[in-house]
């Protein structure tokens, strides 16, 4: 449990301006840390609370206080989503507070809806439901799930098919790996990756006799059956793992020791399930040795391209064999996409359920002409090829939106040996979206509270721009990660209720602006009676006098000629 909210529950001794969470579960008014009227409390925190509160409510509030209350927002209410809705992403530690403590993590969560946050997203681990092949537990969410009804939070789902290093996959999917190594992504050397399964098992029954995809889509027909009546109303949407960190790419740079930023990162088709699909895909080309196995001359993890045969500015990336390696290595990951959203859809569309798929934003080297290190992540996207588009396809025929993270990251502070551009990568990311029409949700990277993340994280929600020739206009919604024990720290949660604010008036003016755009076309239209050019009167006058002219001028022409 974060440590804040533990200080909130055993009244500690707080920083000033600090109003401990249980102070404050039970009452429903805001409490202060100091006293003021109720007319100096409207003029301070009506920005806030003005669209949640009671009309007749007076409210007590001081500037600093890190709780304030208002009348929640019900479930279900048919209220209508902000321009670009904020989420908040909640971390491991706030859903296992909800269980031992739920006032403390009711206390935030009010927080963060009186400023205008719409909704959280909410991590589900597969190694935590299925402990055991077919069986799930769901009690550690059903009192998340509960609080944000209670509170009219909307939910979104993340479904975490992957480990990190907190989290393991399940440990009868391990034990499978045991008997059947395989079943991970290898590298060059053997070394096998257990942050999620290759790709190679999706349709391999090898995980107790079922395979990858139909376990995934187990656990999601068993969620739905589970919180059938939140549906659509309170779970909204569900962003689903693809891959590494929920993401769509191979584990190229695994969190282990093996590698360090700005390695290239190292190819993952060595297991024998995706040996077997490049050997196929060799022969139907008519060059069986290409498929015996990865580039030989990639380099290892911790390598720079510069430093390795395939991914120099000459290298062999660029040579007929290594279009078509890059081409197969990519094509997996499309069609694992395709597959486990298709399954996704149809379980969780049925209920109402939007669907979010996330893409990395994997910028080092982005300035390269090879981009050495998105091609070893299985992203097909080069200096003269954008290896996006058909992601994007895929997003836009199974109806899901793309989840971009590293909102807060800009190109001044990346080392310049990296040849590092987030924000250049970002924009093309956003840019090939928008030209399948594919929503994008926005979030930050790593949970900063410092003004220049907070302002970039905004700047690009919101600002329009274009990228060779695309337009790209604001984002559909925006996830800060995370609430977490840093967010409730005094300085930062101030910074984090501006930046929310901001947001809010953001929001206001878009809405402002799309209201008079439709007052506009609606009075520009003019019904037109009669085909006859409508001519005022003067100008009528005007135009028989000149005619007049010209008649006498043409009489004495013609008398001149005679």
């Amino acid at each position: 449990m974060p440590s804040v909210l533990r200080q909130c529950s055993s009244r500690q001794q707080l920083p000033t301006g600090f109003v401990p969470a249980t102070q404050l579960c039970n009452t429903p008014r805001v409490v202060s840390s100091r006293k003021c009227s109720s007319r100096q409390a409207v003029a301070t925190l009506s920005p806030v609370l003005e669209p949640l509160r009671a009309p007749a409510r007076e409210t007590q509030y001081a500037e600093n206080s890190i709780v304030a209350f208002s009348k929640p927002r019900r479930w279900d209410e048919q209220e209508q989503p902000p321009t670009v809705p904020l989420y908040v992403s909640l971390c491991d530690e706030v859903c296992a507070a909800c269980q031992r403590q739920p006032e403390a993590v009711r206390a935030g969560l009010k927080a963060l809806h009186c400023l205008g946050v719409w909704g959280i997203v909410v991590p589900v681990w597969w190694g935590q439901v299925e402990a055991e092949p077919g069986r799930y537990d769901w009690q550690p969410y059903e009192s998340v799930f509960q609080v944000a009804r209670e509170l009219g939070l909307r939910v979104q789902v993340a479904f975490c098919f992957h480990g990190d290093e907190r989290h393991r996959l399940p440990g009868w999917v391990l034990q499978a790996g045991q008997q059947c190594p395989d079943v991970f992504f290898t590298d060059r050397a053997g070394h096998r990756n257990k942050e999620c399964l290759s790709i190679g098992v999706d349709h391999v029954p090898a995980l107790a006799g079922r395979s990858a995809l139909q376990a995934y889509t187990d656990l999601l027909e068993d969620f739905c059956n589970n919180f059938s009546q939140l549906l659509g109303s309170v779970v909204t949407d569900a962003d689903i793992g693809l891959g590494p960190n929920g993401e769509l790419r191979y584990p190229s740079t695994p969190s282990d020791t093996c590698w360090d930023f700005p390695g290239v990162g190292e190819f993952q088709c060595y297991d024998s399930f995706m040996v077997a699909s490049l050997s196929a895909a060799a022969q139907q080309v008519g060059q069986p040795h290409w498929g015996n196995s990865g580039p030989h001359d990639a380099g290892s993890y911790r390598q720079w391209p510069h430093q390795t045969g395939f991914f120099h500015h000459q290298g062999s990336w660029d040579s007929e064999y290594g279009r078509f390696f890059l081409q197969w290595y990519s094509s997996m990951l499309l069609q694992h996409a395709e597959d486990v959203l298709a399954g996704a859809g149809r379980v969780l569309k049925p209920h109402g359920v939007r669907l979010h798929a996330r893409l990395p934003t994997i910028h080092w080297w982005y300035n390269q002409a090879a981009h050495a290190a998105e091609l070893a992540a299985g992203l097909y996207n080069t200096g003269s090829r954008n290896g996006y588009l058909a992601f994007c396809q895929v997003l836009a025929r199974h109806g899901a939106s793309l989840v971009l993270t590293g909102g807060e990251m800009r190109d001044c502070e990346q080392p310049s040996y990296a040849l590092a551009s987030p924000e250049t990568l970002l924009l093309q990311l956003r840019a090939t979206a928008a030209s399948q029409h594919v929503p994008v949700t926005l979030c930050n990277l790593s949970g900063r509270f410092d003004s220049d993340a907070l302002a970039e994280l905004e700047r690009k929600g919101f600002d329009s721009s274009c990228y060779r020739g695309i337009d790209v206009g604001h984002v559909n919604a925006l996830v800060f990660n995370s609430m977490s024990d840093a967010m409730f720290e005094p300085h930062n949660w101030l910074g984090f209720k501006d930046w929310a604010g901001r947001v809010r008036d953001h929001n206001a003016a878009t809405a402002a602006e799309q209201q008079l755009r439709s007052t506009r076309r609606a009075n520009s239209t003019v019904p037109v009676h009669s085909a006859t050019p409508i001519i005022s009167r003067p100008a009528q006058e005007a135009g028989n006098g000149v005619v007049q002219v010209q008649q006498q001028q043409q009489v004495e022409r013609e008398s001149a000629l005679v």
